[in-house]
């Protein structure tokens, strides 16, 4: 059996099928998981407040904190707990919000909102703006960074039997028999008898090599910024302002201390691959975050960035998820998913497994299934006493590669060993190159460290997969200044 795309809801499903007897490939056309949409949300959780229409990613979403919770523990990963928070700036909004309660609450979605007045408020937010006239509140939602998460549920469903398949762009799907397809990719082929098209963006172009044309999706682009450490005091929660088909103001803390700004007025992007960011986007976002917290400044910027989400159009599901079996090709299941796809992903993988096994597939549960797995210790994240014992264990702990984030010697080559092998990838597994100077003191290092690992020169070292090389030859076959840097770095020298 083979799934399609290794984003945050391919792996959870992965994840929840390594569970079972047999053998399961995924498939994932870049080098590293979550280098998909996943990488380019806020990867916070929502209520299903947030999704008015939709009873399927209503009801998938619903107490999606309670399995990540879970999760986190088994997989050791980050997940923050953070509250909810949307702002109410006149009576209008109020009443909308309310409806959206009321209605969670008639429908069995309630999580426990309540709306509150401006002194709960600035309780809750001192640094919220005074035009607040209340707020909904509601416990219980978080943050995670997905493609540290899709890396740890990949890794534990390895653990567990599953053959993760990266590089492995699927380029044709071809009946070979009554229940069999062959699924093939530039390198090999793989035959199978069913298939999960969990491939994000492209799980409409998935979708038409089977035969299924009717799978639609309607793109949307919002712009995100991420502001340096130094910031975080200016929020505690998740608060948003407006939320609507067209924009959304939001300010957030991410699962790593940052905060997050975003998301803008959505556009509607020609090009599934244009994640550029305009001056006007980014100017329009900071306004938008300076209207909820009026301490934000463009100054605290570090980086900012842009995602694409795709919804779903199909007639069978409008305004909702699209979970379905293929028309034309029985054993393949389509997941067109939309928002809040990372917030229902754990319930879209139970959901998903169960069709499978309503469908045929054998569904027997190993008795020897590795339900945890290990992450590695943080130098940042750790006590004083505790980074003694690490540098005592392993003197690599003290040795600082991102001086940023506290990212050490020793983090980078655990990254390296268990299969980070761009400068993205060691970055999103480790945080080196995500502080405030982006990578411009510890991109060397790291550099250094992945040419070492792989027994390249510096000039095959590349930033994302094939072409984006980090180091320039000179065409006289001398090093260029990258590698001049590179080599006094070696000597220790600056």
């Amino acid at each position: 059996m083979i799934v399609i795309g290794a984003g945050i809801v391919g792996s959870m499903i992965a994840r929840e099928l390594s569970r079972f007897k047999g053998r399961f490939a995924l498939l994932e056309k870049e080098p590293a998981t979550g280098f998909g949409v996943s990488k380019g949300n806020v990867s916070m959780l929502h209520s299903p407040l947030m999704f008015p229409s939709g009873p399927l990613r209503r009801r998938l979403a619903y107490k999606a904190a309670e399995r990540y919770r879970k999760l986190a523990r088994d997989l050791d990963v980050v997940f923050r707990e953070v509250d909810e928070i949307f702002v109410v700036f006149d009576q209008a909004q109020l009443e909308r919000l309310e409806a959206a309660r009321a209605g969670a609450e008639k429908d069995g979605l309630s999580a426990g909102h309540e709306m509150i007045g401006p002194e709960k408020l600035k309780e809750l937010e001192p640094h919220v703006s005074p035009k607040a006239i209340g707020a909904l509140y509601g416990q219980g939602v978080g943050g995670i960074y997905a493609p540290e998460w899709t890396f740890a549920l990949t890794e534990n469903a390895v653990q567990n039997g599953l053959n993760l398949h990266l590089n492995a762009s699927v380029i044709e799907i071809r009946k070979t028999g009554e229940l069999d397809f062959l699924v093939t990719t530039p390198e090999r082929s793989y035959q199978t008898r069913f298939i999960v098209n969990a491939a994000g963006l492209f799980v409409d172009e998935v979708a038409r090599m089977v035969g299924d044309e009717d799978i639609r999706l309607l793109l949307t682009k919002g712009t995100m910024a991420i502001l340096d450490k130094s910031a975080s005091h200016l929020c505690r929660n998740m608060v948003y302002g407006t939320v609507g088909k067209d924009h959304s103001q939001l300010i957030t803390p991410t699962a790593h201390g940052n905060l997050l700004i975003g998301l803008g007025t959505f556009t509607t992007p020609e090009d599934k691959a244009d994640t550029s960011v305009t001056r006007e986007a980014l100017k329009e976002v900071v306004q938008m975050a300076r209207g909820l917290v009026p301490a934000v400044s463009e100054k605290d910027v570090i980086t900012a960035f842009a995602g694409i989400r795709s919804d779903n159009t199909k007639a069978a599901a409008p305004g909702d998820f699209f979970i379905g079996h293929s028309e034309h090709a029985p054993g393949v299941i389509h997941a067109a998913i939309g928002s809040p796809g990372l917030t229902a992903a754990p319930a879209i993988a139970e959901h998903i497994v169960k069709m499978l096994g309503d469908a045929g597939l054998l569904l027997e549960e190993k008795k020897d299934f590795q339900e945890k797995r290990c992450g590695w210790a943080r130098f940042e994240t750790s006590s004083q006493e505790e980074r003694q014992a690490l540098i005592a264990a392993n003197s690599r702990y003290g040795h600082m590669v991102c001086r940023c984030e506290k990212v050490t010697e020793a983090e980078i080559q655990e990254a390296l060993a268990r299969g980070a092998d761009t400068m993205d990838a060691v970055k999103h597994l480790t945080r080196a190159g995500m502080g405030r100077c982006q990578g411009g003191f510890c991109g060397i290092g790291v550099l250094n460290h992945l040419a070492q690992h792989k027994g390249q020169p510096p000039s095959r070292i590349t930033k994302k997969g094939e072409g984006s090389y980090q180091v320039i030859e000179s065409r006289r076959g001398r090093p260029g200044k990258s590698e001049e840097a590179l080599g006094r770095l070696e000597k220790g020298r600056p």
